[in-house]
Parts: C-alpha cells; sequence; structure tokens
C-alpha cells in the first residue's frame, strides 16, 4: 500500500516508528513501577524502496544499511487553550548514518543526519483525542520537515493490556502473531532486543536475516520538560479556480481513495498572511481509504503504543504556498481533524 509514497513513508518510518513513546514495560515483564523509554539504538537494512524513499534515498539502490543512535525524553506543553488535559509526549533527537549507498552509476556514499522528532498527545486514561508531531530529518539534499495533527472523532480507545493479543509468548521471547515478522526479548531488566522485517521488504522472513536489530533501553519516570503547544491553523477563504493545481502533497491522492475533485473556498493553514500559489480539494472516499495502522508490532516490542488512524468522509484539500505545502481535512462541523504540513528544506 506504501510502496511508491515517500510522503507518507517519511510519516510512517520516521513519525510512527519513533514519535509515539510513551508505553512502558508491559507488566507480564516487570512487577516493578512502569519504566519509559531512554533511548534506541541500532541497525536497519533498508530492503525495500519505499524505506529508501522514506529518507530521500530515491536515486540509490535498494540495500543500503542505517545505523541509529537516539536519546529520548518526556516533554509536556503549555498553552493549549482547547485542550481538556495537558498534552504530553516525548522529544527524540539523534544521528541516522546511511552507508553502503550505491547509485544509478554504481558510486559508493554515504549520508549523515539528525533527526528531531517531537510528539504531544491529549489523551484520558482510555482514550487519546488528538496528537502532534513534528519532524526534521536533517540530511543535505534528503532531508524533510513535516508538522502534523491527527484529531480522532471520536476520541480512539487505547487499552493498556494490547501486548498478548499482537504477541505469542515463546521459549526465545515473543513473536508477532500477524503481520511482518518482529521478535523481542529482554536484556536484563531495563534493555529490550527486537529484530525483525519492514513492510515491503519480500526478501526478509522468520527464517532469514532480519531487515533491523535494535536496542531500547528503559529508565525510571523522568520529570518532564515543558514545551510551548503548537500553533493552531487559522481558516480563510479562497477561490479555487483562479488557482493551480497543487503539486507538494501529490503524493498523499495515491493513499487517500479521492472521487472527484470539488469545489470548495475554506482553507485552512499555520500562517493566514502566507502566498496561496497553488489549491484543490476532492471527496474523500471513506469506505475505500484505509485504516492506516502500520508497524503495530515493532512499535509495541520497542516500547512504543502503535498509532492508527480511520480516514474520516469528508474531503481532502491540498494547498502550495510559497515556502510550504499543506494537506488537510475538516469534519462535518468545519473543525479540523487532520492537517499536515511540509515545510520547504
Amino acid at each position: 500500500m506504501f510502496g511508491s509514497i515517500p510522503v507518507w513513508e517519511m510519516l510512517v518510518l520516521v513519525v510512527v516508528i519513533l514519535a509515539t513513546l510513551s508505553l512502558a514495560i508491559p507488566e507480564s515483564e516487570s512487577n516493578e513501577a512502569p519504566m519509559e523509554v531512554s533511548e534506541i539504538t541500532g541497525e536497519m537494512r533498508l530492503s525495500s524502496r519505499a524505506s529508501m524513499d522514506a529518507l530521500g534515498l530515491q536515486d540509490f539502490q535498494i540495500g543500503p544499511l542505517a545505523t541509529i543512535a537516539l536519546d529520548v525524553h518526556p516533554i509536556q506543553s503549555e498553552g493549549c487553550t482547547s485542550c481538556q488535559s495537558i498534552p504530553t509526549g516525548f522529544h527524540v533527537s539523534g544521528e541516522v548514518t546511511i552507508t553502503e549507498l550505491v547509485d544509478s552509476a554504481g558510486r559508493n556514499g554515504r549520508v549523515e543526519g539528525t533527526l528531531n522528532i517531537t510528539y504531544l498527545s491529549e489523551s484520558t486514561n482510555t482514550h487519546t483525542v488528538r496528537e502532534w508531531f513534528n519532524v526534521d530529518w536533517n540530511a543535505g539534499p534528503a532531508s524533510s520537515h513535516w508538522i502534523g495533527m491527527l484529531h480522532h472523532t471520536p476520541a480512539k480507545w487505547t487499552p493498556s493490556e494490547e501486548f498478548s493479543s499482537t504477541f505469542l509468548e515463546g521459549t526465545q521471547g515473543f513473536e508477532s502473531r500477524t503481520g511482518p515478522f518482529v521478535s523481542f526479548h529482554s536484556l536484563g531488566e531495563t534493555s529490550r532486543e527486537i529484530e525483525g522485517c519492514l513492510p515491503g521488504g519480500y526478501s526478509c522472513s522468520k527464517a532469514s536475516q532480519s531487515d533491523y536489530s535494535m536496542i531500547a533501553n528503559f529508565t525510571k519516570p523522568r520529570s518532564p520538560s515543558l514545551i510551548a503547544h503548537p500553533d493552531d491553523w487559522q481558516m480563510s477563504t479562497s477561490n479555487q479556480s483562479s488557482l493551480n493545481q497543487p503539486e507538494g502533497m501529490d503524493g498523499m491522492r495515491s493513499i487517500l481513495s479521492l472521487d472527484d475533485a470539488v469545489s470548495s473556498s475554506a482553507v485552512w493553514s499555520p500562517d493566514s498572511s502566507a502566498s496561496l500559489t497553488a489549491i484543490q480539494t476532492w471527496d474523500i472516499n471513506a469506505s475505500s481509504s484505509p485504516n492506516f495502522s502500520p508497524l503495530t508490532s515493532f512499535f509495541q516490542a520497542l516500547g512504543l503504543p502503535s498509532i492508527s488512524y480511520d480516514v474520516p468522509d469528508g474531503v481532502w484539500t491540498e494547498a502550495d504556498y510559497s515556502q510550504f505545502s499543506t494537506g488537510f481535512i475538516p469534519n462535518e462541523q468545519g473543525d479540523l481533524v487532520l492537517s499536515l504540513l511540509l515545510l520547504d528544506s
């Protein structure tokens, strides 16, 4: 489903894998107080076209090695006037080095990048209402910077006991029940080793060499750092017929099941004074659009909650500005339920 879409792959393989960090060690593994992820290190073989495109490596052959070293710290935002609870989450930062790169001419190369991710969620004990993420992948020509918001209507149920439904316990540890193969085992009381296959890596299986090997280290809960809450978007109006068709978010059209283009005057933007250059709106065929729940087993093995999103009925709008591109979905009441911002590199 994600094979040729670098736009969404960036969100799937970077945002989702590393930004949704809050699940402690499962109760079945420890009788101590819940712990939180503090560090993720390891290696990942980029064995699919999708995983290459996610990191801006469209011009290279499949198969390089990504080495990851990331620190994780808890955060809490302040200044959200519409929130019913205080948004909490994590800041993830570190280095990603990609080696064994080979381009179409057979030349070898490497990419060194830094990754900074901010993730926040507005939640109750059992449900998640909204999620915010900011992903800055700084790697020269392969750089990208995404900012997004998901508003779950109704709120998404986030039960605490999902672990046993995702994994089977065996003599060597735990293995995923469905989806791409994932296995893990504990390394003492505060670490966990995870191995498995990426989606789209067809040469990888339980019987073969894994696409990745990660170590997740845990620590006792720390006091969160305070950050400013993400800015709200503003709504304005525009005459779409007088503007060009946008291109900045065109990869999303292959993921969302869209019907015909429709007329809409509503425009949501993080900067109401920005110069709008192109805009277009399409009806969403919600019955055919996928439920996004990528890499669930991988997240839970790392000690992370999986993320999922049901595409709602309504319309999808893309807009290009002089310095950024946006995509958004409002609900029937006109409120934003999904917003994506791609900043120019």
